[in-house]
């Protein structure tokens, strides 16, 4: 899959993207709604005879429009990049969202993306999907327009569950009260956070449970705790068990919330690379601990309990 880092790239690209079909959005969370429209590109690119594309954004248009109230994502752009490799799609771009685009007329938006992209065939997008200039245009444009050039636009029915559309809104307020269950369904897979393995205090390998500590990117955490997790290293499943939270002991807490995975069973060295941890089930709250021998006993029941979460 070519990623590219603006719409101008594909000009380098523009036999890769004839007779291309288009999925358009911020896709944040890569959700079952959002896999449906991709789905749907990758079916219209190949009816075609064409490529499928995706286009995006970064930063998320809510962090440039709301820069104070913009919630925390559900995945950032490498995260989602990661997600997207396995849909099928031929190419991504990766679009500056700026003040200055914000700024563009719902029309300039439009003969932008025709001029970048001339081979673009069928667009697909979400019913909510809105652009330009104080979110003037609309889908109800965007099909005048496609008549006018000559290109399909498809706006498929939301997907639901459990009775109402599935939104990356609602499955942030799941993620947040700990409703993993349902977050899982929404997404359509199990909830997981990315980051990169740094160098931690050692103080897990100390008690006999060593740890690779994550620097979580800017992404929505569930409730602090310990819960059973999964990575997916260089093609193979580690199971294991992993804390969140500020790490509170008779020293105190850290001053930002830490993401330690023990794997089971397995000794790699990870410092370094991106890994994305996968929540299977919350084991139990935070808890202050005295001393270093009540931790390690705690500890040895927590990886005895998340054990039982993979057999």
């Amino acid at each position: 899959m070519h990623v590219l880092n603006s719409w101008e790239a594909l000009a380098a690209h523009r036999d890769e993207a004839d007779s291309c079909a288009l999925a358009i959005g911020a896709f944040d969370g890569i959700h079952i709604g959002h896999q449906a429209l991709i789905q749907r590109t990758v079916d219209a690119a190949h009816n075609n005879g064409g490529s499928g594309w995706l286009l995006t954004f970064d930063p998320h248009p809510s962090r440039v429009l709301r820069p104070d109230q913009g919630p925390l994502l559900l995945t950032s752009t490498e995260h989602k990049l990661r997600l997207l490799k396995s849909y099928g799609l031929d190419g991504m771009v990766v679009h500056p969202f700026t003040a200055e685009l914000a700024a563009w007329p719902a029309a300039t938006f439009l003969e932008r993306l025709r001029d970048a992209m001339p081979g673009l065939r069928v667009v697909v997008v979400g019913a909510n999907w809105r652009f330009g200039c104080g979110a003037t245009g609309d889908t109800e444009m965007l099909r005048t327009w496609g008549k006018k050039e000559g290109i399909t636009i498809q706006v498929p029915s939301a997907v639901e569950w459990d009775g109402a559309p599935v939104s990356s809104t609602r499955i942030r307020k799941a993620i947040e009260r700990g409703q993993l269950s349902a977050a899982s369904a929404m997404l359509g897979r199990p909830f997981s956070l990315w980051g990169t393995v740094t160098t931690g205090r050692q103080y897990g390998r100390e008690l006999g449970f060593p740890t690779a500590n994550i620097r979580l990117q800017d992404e929505v955490r569930p409730p602090t705790g310990v819960y059973a997790v999964y990575a997916e290293i260089d093609g193979q499943r580690h199971n294991g068990a992993a804390y969140l939270g500020l790490r509170p002991t008779a020293q105190g807490v850290d001053s930002h919330h830490l993401l330690e995975v023990h794997l089971f069973d397995v000794a790699l060295d990870l410092y370094g690379q991106a890994i994305e941890v996968s929540f299977v089930k919350h084991l139990r709250s935070d808890q202050h601990f005295a001393t270093a021998a009540e931790l390690k006993a705690q500890i040895a029941r927590d990886v005895t309990q998340a054990r039982t979460c993979f057999t």
